[in-house]
């Protein structure tokens, strides 16, 4: 009996670690010198669900979040607990784009493997002058515009600092209303149309085979996750 409870236990862990997302929401257009709030979720976006930051497994309430400035310059921002997420808040003391970035690994190996996940966002004040600033993160989901309407395509990149290859790649799009699209790609680049307003998360995730051992336990491969919330107009 204890091995079944334990196997089911695992079971629901493994579901978890691979069903869930860590994703920013915050608004994409800031002001200068107005506090910018930002909020941390997880869970599953497409079924509406956002996890009480009590449940949070493993290790993941010990992320940390940045913000980088539109002149390239990095900050770490605190996150207090508020229910269902973690929030935070900068105020931006310049025109441009600041990026807000996450990369955290999960302290558990899951069924062979080692779970990173990231997550980004994208504040313009005014301007999107350094935005570019999100590529001195390791793994980031690029989009071809800053503005996004319905009806009209939209390229999306997946970008890792060091690899050129990556194997498996996968884009997840999910709508405000639950739909959801997962497109496949040999080469990192993807496409779609959003068909209604809104915001959309859209998640991109990777397979290394890579072997080694974390936290005293070894692993067969690394799981790589990154999400991105888009606003869709009409």
């Amino acid at each position: 009996m204890k091995k079944l409870l334990f196997s089911a236990l695992l079971c629901c862990c493994m579901a978890t670690a691979f069903g869930h997302a860590l994703w920013i929401e915050t608004i994409v257009n800031g002001k200068k010198g107005q506090a910018q709030e930002v909020k941390v979720f997880l869970g599953e976006y497409a079924d509406n669900e956002r996890d009480s930051v009590q449940h949070w497994f493993s290790n993941m309430r010990d992320f940390k979040l940045y913000v980088i400035d539109p002149a390239g310059k990095k900050q770490q921002l605190a996150c207090t607990p508020a229910g269902n997420h973690f929030k935070a808040s900068f105020t931006p003391a310049t025109d441009g784009a600041y990026v807000l970035y996450i990369d955290h690994t999960v302290q558990e190996v899951y069924s062979g493997s080692k779970i990173r996940y990231y997550a980004q966002g994208l504040v313009n004040v005014n301007n999107t002058k350094g935005s570019d600033n999100l590529k001195q993160n390791d793994f980031v989901l690029l989009t071809s515009s800053p503005v996004k309407k319905i009806n009209v395509p939209e390229k999306v990149s997946l970008l890792h600092k060091t690899k050129t290859n990556l194997p498996k790649a996968e884009l997840v799009v999910q709508s405000p209303d639950g739909w959801t699209k997962k497109i496949k790609s040999g080469e990192s680049v993807f496409s779609y149309v959003p068909v209604w307003s809104g915001r959309y998360l859209l998640e991109g995730t990777f397979t290394e085979e890579e072997k080694g051992e974390h936290e005293g336990k070894p692993f067969e491969r690394v799981w790589h996750c990154v999400t991105y919330c888009n606003d869709v107009t009409k």
